[in-house]
């Protein structure tokens, strides 16, 4: 496990390496961070404070890629995630893979690595967050495939649903932080809003919200176990919708102009959500397992335990990003 010290210093390392806007050279400065060698050391905290701080940047450097490989053992590998059907996706941070992780589904069946034959070949997706950046792709690339066994799956899908809770709880928060500021620096019949009764409700909502969701995703980080990973992602995807609708209110006209920050992190909250399972279809898999009594005698942690990672404080102010994704021209040398 890493120190308290080399925490402090790895959170340091992260945010100056993503304090970037395009989310290739983010990932380049990312790896040589350690990222890669913390997530070896110690996955629990490093998955932590990366996600995290994506979550507060809005920005993604394929981080989630990184953890799946690692709990599948194939070696630093782009990922297509299935999305709609007939569309993978694949994270703009790897839009110059050499290898593709092809996940036809989330049962773990049919995984296979792709040395593709050229490079990645992926159109730009618009759909409702086209600043994120993501690459569509309508079939597999051609390429030498090679099988991979679905034993390992369950323990990948559980890790990579804990680092996405960690970038949606940060993400709302962040929300939180903005709708909250904006609260107590506008002024109405001479008075803040945030003085205002129905004001202090949704930010009270929101908080609540946002609390639960951290609290499950540290639970999730301690045991380490499916459900409560499912858990976590469901109660995280609900945090960052209750972010939204709420923080939307609060800002008011100011939450429609495309320079707030608001709408971006609330397109990148409904994008997080729906990979790797949404919170409603989560939701109706815990519901059936509870019916069936197949989480029976299961505990999503207990009071005995140590968490494996702190409860996120009051983040900083995330940078203004004014546009999309602008990918560099070419392939880097």
């Amino acid at each position: 496990m890493l120190d308290t010290d080399l925490v402090a210093e790895f959170r340091t390392s992260v945010a100056a390496a993503l304090d970037r806007d395009d989310p290739f050279d983010a990932r380049a400065a990312l790896v040589k961070a350690g990222w890669l060698d913390a997530l070896a050391a110690d996955e629990a905290t490093a998955v932590a404070v990366v996600f995290r701080e994506q979550g507060r940047l809005g920005l993604d450097a394929a981080a989630l890629d990184d953890v799946l490989a690692a709990s599948l053992d194939t070696g630093e590998v782009a990922i297509a995630y299935p999305a709609t059907p007939g569309t993978h996706l694949v994270l703009p941070a790897h839009r110059h893979a050499t290898r593709l992780l092809w996940l036809p589904g989330l049962d773990g069946e049919g995984l296979t690595v792709v040395d593709l034959d050229d490079s990645l070949d992926a159109r730009p997706v618009g759909g409702v967050d086209p600043d994120a950046g993501l690459l569509g792709l309508r079939q597999r690339p051609p390429g030498r495939a090679t099988a991979i066994g679905a034993a390992a799956w369950p323990t990948a899908l559980a890790a990579g649903r804990r680092a996405i809770s960690h970038q949606l709880v940060a993400g709302a928060r962040a929300l939180l932080t903005l709708a909250t500021e904006y609260a107590c620096e506008r002024r109405q019949f001479g008075t803040p809003i945030a003085q205002f009764q129905a004001v202090k409700h949704r930010l009270a909502e929101t908080l609540v919200a946002v609390s639960a969701a951290d609290a499950a995703v540290v639970a999730a980080a301690t045991t380490g176990t499916a459900t409560a990973a499912a858990v976590a992602k469901t109660l995280a995807g609900r945090a960052a919708e209750v972010a939204g609708r709420n923080c939307f209110q609060v800002l008011g006209g100011i939450a429609f102009t495309g320079e707030h920050d608001f709408h971006r992190g609330y397109r990148r909250g409904l994008v997080l959500d729906r990979l790797l399972g949404d919170r409603r279809t989560l939701e109706r898999q815990l519901g059936a397992y509870i019916r069936t009594g197949a989480l029976a005698g299961e505990h999503l942690v207990d009071l005995s335990d140590v968490p494996r990672v702190g409860l996120d404080e009051a983040p900083p102010r995330r940078r203004n990003r004014t546009g999309p994704v602008k990918p560099s021209a070419g392939r880097p040398s």
